[in-house]
């Protein structure tokens, strides 16, 4: 028994096709683009994760494929190679491969302000930068040291003479057995593991290099400068399905914290709430406009390269015209 015609243009699915009405059109083609993460899948790419879940990047006609990084993973190499389209690291360390003639630019900054925290128990009464004189102190090196160089010099202390730098590892527990006196510690990540471990807010002290005005630009979007031109719409859909997921991440990091957590249970859904949740505040800082995420100050940029050059990490200061590109952001945030 044959079925009306208009039961069928109404319904058939046919290999892919759908008909609707008297036209049958196929599904729209995605395009694929590779993020390259930093490190492995944690609430400080929330945002991604998001957009991903959401199905953001599918609505743009994107097809996600999102790397996490590693200590054996460097973001600016991997995109450079065509591994990945588009990476994730610190502003400082892209410079630095910049600086070196690498075709890479920077596209968006996500974080707006630094986590970089340095947190000593209470009773080593280290209540101000120049206490830090005689101490022993944690750092990561390969990177993370140019803000606690600044720090030191602010006060006038030589980092090779008045205190003693220990390489730290990705624990706490050189802070918590008192090898050393001062941990470096990320505000969403190692500060709340302390939190989590028992100790309270009144029992340590804290110095901020974002406070102390000595704060290096950390977690942005770059890619390569040609790959770009040749794929510019596609990178504008990118940043704007990538900044709506961010947007949602900010508004709720309860939410997007569970998310990142049933992506890699790596660590508690305790902690990676409270990681979202303070990520949130350096993503979309108060009083900051959200419909500005991903936005590259001038200043911030210019500081953190003028830093790296002072310290060390840059031979001479970026040139910011031919490092940084805000055109595909403008777009992808513009109504």
């Amino acid at each position: 028994m044959a079925l009306a015609l208009s039961t069928v243009l109404a319904c058939t699915t046919l290999a892919g096709l759908s008909v609707q009405g008297s036209a049958a059109t196929a599904p729209k083609t995605l395009e694929k683009v590779t993020l390259q993460l930093s490190w492995l899948p944690q609430s400080d790419f929330m945002g991604f994760y998001v957009a991903d879940k959401k199905g953001y990047y599918k609505d743009a006609g994107i097809q996600i494929n999102i790397l996490p990084g590693g200590s054996n993973v460097i973001p600016e190499q991997q995109v450079s190679a065509g591994i990945a389209d588009v990476g994730v690291n610190l502003t400082s360390s892209l410079m630095q491969y910049q600086s070196k003639g690498w075709n890479l630019q920077e596209i968006s900054q996500i974080f707006q302000k630094s986590a970089m925290l340095f947190v000593s128990k209470k009773s080593k009464g280290i209540k101000s930068i120049k206490d830090l004189k005689g101490k022993k102190i944690g750092c990561w090196f390969g990177g993370n040291e140019y803000d606690l160089y600044a720090l030191l010099a602010k006060a006038k202390l030589d980092k090779n003479k008045d205190v003693t730098l220990v390489q730290q590892d990705y624990t706490m527990d050189q802070f918590t057995s008192g090898k050393i006196d001062v941990a470096q510690a990320m505000s969403y990540n190692e500060y709340g593991l302390l939190l989590e471990a028992g100790y309270k807010k009144s029992d340590m002290n804290v110095i901020s290099v974002e406070t102390e005005g000595v704060a290096m630009l950390e977690d942005c979007m770059f890619t390569n400068t040609t790959w770009a031109a040749k794929h510019s719409d596609l990178l504008v859909r990118f940043l704007k399905a990538s900044i709506k997921g961010w947007k949602d991440a900010c508004k709720d990091p309860d939410a997007a914290g569970k998310i990142v957590y049933n992506k890699d249970k790596s660590v508690s859904l305790k902690h990676q709430v409270y990681m979202a949740e303070e990520v949130a505040k350096l993503v979309a800082p108060k009083g900051f406009d959200s419909a500005k995420i991903g936005y590259m100050d001038t200043k911030a940029l210019k500081r953190t390269s003028d830093l790296a050059v002072k310290y060390g990490l840059l031979k001479k200061p970026a040139n910011l015209a031919k490092c940084v590109n805000v055109t595909y952001w403008k777009k992808s945030t513009s109504r």
